[in-house]
């Protein structure tokens, strides 16, 4: 079986998985998280990718962002992944790998399925039985997507999804919180788990369409076949 080569085209919004090697802890303190979080920061300058959430968890990391031309998804998360690795096995006075060789990136379109995603990677923690409360997490976007400031880490104020909850910002935080207070039903877990299992994208119908004229042809192991001659 063939798999889809990585689809590296500027303007698409991708929802990134990446776990630790053989799922073991790849933040083990509290300043694991922060450099983590400062390394996206610092690349986000470099390559000018949006992020509109995050969760890191103790043995993985879920991203939602979109890239621009200053940088594909496959360069953005070799050069955090490479500057994670450093510190990592600095710090603890090891080497070897940190991290799972390869990492999920489904597409998601900007419409009702982008703020799924977003549920979806910030009810994380609630998932795991870690917190009672998605405000009770630390390491996710929850609090920088409701709180008044902006924050240089995430783009609220480019976040379609976000800023179509209401026409102020006091009723986009309620509609918000409202969102990420109900857990995602069942079929929509399923499908968005199905999308990271299976290299899927996580689209609706209309952006299905246009989607697939970008869609990298499939690779197949082995040479390929050499034109007959007529």
């Amino acid at each position: 079986m063939g798999r889809y080569a990585r689809i590296n085209h500027p303007g698409l919004i991708h929802h990134i998985i990446k776990r630790g090697n053989n799922r073991e802890a790849v933040f083990l303190e509290e300043e694991d998280y922060r450099h983590y979080l400062n390394t996206i920061q610092r690349y986000k300058k470099k390559y000018e990718f949006k992020l509109y959430a995050y969760c890191l968890m103790t043995n993985h990391v879920h991203l939602l962002l979109e890239t621009t031309s200053q940088g594909n998804i496959s360069r953005i998360m070799q050069s955090i992944t490479i500057a994670h690795i450093r510190y990592y096995n600095y710090k603890y006075q090891r080497c070897g790998h940190v991290w799972q060789g390869r990492f999920m990136s489904p597409v998601v379109s900007s419409d009702e399925y982008f703020l799924t995603a977003m549920r979806y990677i910030e009810q994380n923690p609630l998932r795991a039985n870690m917190v009672k409360n998605v405000d009770e997490y630390c390491w996710s976007s929850y609090k920088l997507n409701i709180r008044e400031k902006e924050s240089s880490l995430i783009d609220r104020c480019d976040n379609i999804a976000f800023n179509s909850l209401g026409k102020d910002f006091e009723s986009r935080v309620r509609e918000y919180k409202r969102h990420l207070s109900c857990n995602l039903e069942k079929k929509q877990l399923d499908t968005i788990r199905e999308t990271t299992r299976h290299s899927g994208n996580y689209v609706s119908k209309k952006f299905q369409e246009q989607f697939m004229k970008l869609l990298p042809q499939k690779r197949m192991r082995g040479r390929p076949r050499e034109k007959e001659q007529n």
